[in-house]
């Protein structure tokens, strides 16, 4: 699957994708071949215990480290016993503040044991407390003994909730994986979105071209060329159009799509970057209003965490560098994805920094390795699509779209979560910055557009959904 970043006028890059399929990024990896999941029944608390799941909003996707903890009458009681559940009881999450809680950890499949040893008498109910990086969430239990199912962070921001803040790209909608994990007000609409099967036909190609010349430019929009409407297209094609390519293009050059279902309902805040969304989508805030004072400081930093999709265009903010760098320097997370690396690569050149050395991105069919124990062993857990494990045995899967943008890392603080088979180049990866808790994320590859995937969650897809719940 092939495409092309071309110019047609000087100065302005313009990205060109065939039929069906958004350009230069995205595509969902098919799982661990024909694996199955690896899935486990809740955990017998004992007489004395309690288990339950932790979950996303949406009551399915689980979490995994999360801190559950009891504060109530069992302070100053002696910890939980620790239990085999994958990461074991108080392994692979952080204590709670308060030194006299009972608490465990989540394990890969989102299960907890709380061991209360005695407790006499019992509470007629327990409140359980969970916490994992910006978010919190809190449930009654009613007896011990017993598998108290499911408990799913809240979507509300007032109930422990983060505050997102989505800047729209094209070639990236983060906004629907975020409504499928249960950010919105209907869980209708996150229950009712899925990936739609990739076009059969043999016109169904993607073109693209993984520019690394002098510098990685942003991949320009289509609509830069303010002599073509794609929307409405001339009948006769621009001299500069490949001719390869059909004309008139399909529906999907026109970039001002239209609304979701879910649009209205979700409960992050959603900033128009280059993906733009037609009628009541019109009512949406530009992403340069992060960037304005609010109280004497930008707007962004009443966030907790900003998504970048593929393809946002960099802000014209003057001091935009700064403003991203305090925000995660206070602790917010910063997710960016492809084609937006600069949002990474400026304000953070001291970390990371575009990968001259190797020609081209990642393209559909790749296989990727999972380097991050924990993210393997809960992507091993989950199904994606057909049904299928996320990653193999190994920890890998196969790309069915492809990346272009690769950062290199420069600070021995990058951490590397994906990488090519072969180890060379980093392709996800996270860093710490400031005394916060905050943290970078970038990802060369990203979700699937509308015209990819299959039945279920792609594998890109389930890891960015892990990711959102990082600490």
């Amino acid at each position: 699957m092939k495409s092309f970043c071309i110019r047609s006028m000087p100065g302005v890059l313009l990205g060109v994708s065939a039929l069906f399929l958004a350009a230069c990024g995205g595509g969902g990896g098919g799982g661990g071949d024909s694996d199955p999941p690896v899935q486990m029944p809740p955990p017998d608390p004992g007489a004395t215990g309690v288990s339950g799941k932790i979950t996303a909003p949406n009551g399915e996707t689980p979490i995994a480290g999360v801190t559950v903890y009891y504060t109530g009458s069992a302070q100053g009681q002696s910890p939980p016993v620790p239990r085999a559940l994958g990461m074991q009881s108080q392994q692979g999450c952080a204590p709670p503040a308060d030194s006299n809680a009972l608490w465990a950890c989540t394990d890969q499949y989102g299960y907890f044991v709380l061991e209360f040893d005695s407790l006499d008498p019992v509470p007629e109910t327990l409140p359980i407390h969970f916490i994992k990086g910006k978010w919190s969430g809190q449930a009654n239990v009613g007896a011990l003994g017993e598998y108290a199912g499911v408990m799913p962070f809240s979507s509300d921001p007032d109930a422990g909730a983060p505050r997102i803040a989505v800047i729209t790209g094209s070639f990236d909608q983060i906004e629907n994986v975020l409504v499928r994990l249960g950010m919105t007000s209907n869980p209708a609409q996150g229950q009712s979105l899925t990936t739609t099967a990739a076009p059969a036909q043999e016109t169904a190609r993607h073109f693209h071209r993984h520019d690394h010349s002098a510098v990685q430019p942003r991949m320009g929009l289509l609509e830069d060329d303010p002599d073509i409407d794609f929307c409405d297209p001339p009948d006769n094609a621009p001299p500069w159009w490949p001719p390869e390519l059909p004309w008139p293009p399909p529906p999907e050059f026109c970039l001002v799509q239209p609304p979701p279902e879910w649009l209205g309902s979700e409960t992050f805040d959603l900033y128009i970057g280059s993906r733009q969304y037609a009628d009541e989508g019109e009512n949406y805030p530009g992403m340069e209003e992060l960037f304005e004072l609010v109280d004497g400081q930008p707007r962004l930093l009443n966030y907790d965490i900003l998504y970048v999709n593929c393809d946002a265009p960099e802000p014209e903010h003057a001091n935009w560098e700064q403003d991203v760098t305090q925000f995660v320097n206070q602790g917010g997370l910063l997710y960016v994805t492809d084609l937006s690396s600069a949002w990474v690569a400026e304000p953070f050149y001291a970390y990371v920094g575009p990968d001259y050395t190797t020609f081209g991105g990642v393209d559909t069919g790749d296989r990727v390795q999972v380097v991050d124990t924990v993210l393997r062993n809960w992507m091993r857990a989950m199904p994606c699509r057909n049904g299928n494990a996320c990653v193999d045995g190994n920890g890998r899967f196969s790309l069915t779209g492809y990346g272009d943008d690769v950062l290199e890392p420069y600070d021995p603080a990058v951490v590397p979560l994906v990488t090519e088979v072969s180890g060379n180049r980093v392709l996800t990866l996270r860093f710490p910055h400031g005394d916060s808790a905050g943290q970078v994320f970038f990802s060369t590859f990203h979700t699937a557009d509308q015209s990819y995937g299959g039945s279920g969650r792609t594998a890109e897809e389930r890891m960015l959904e892990y990711l959102f719940y990082a600490d």
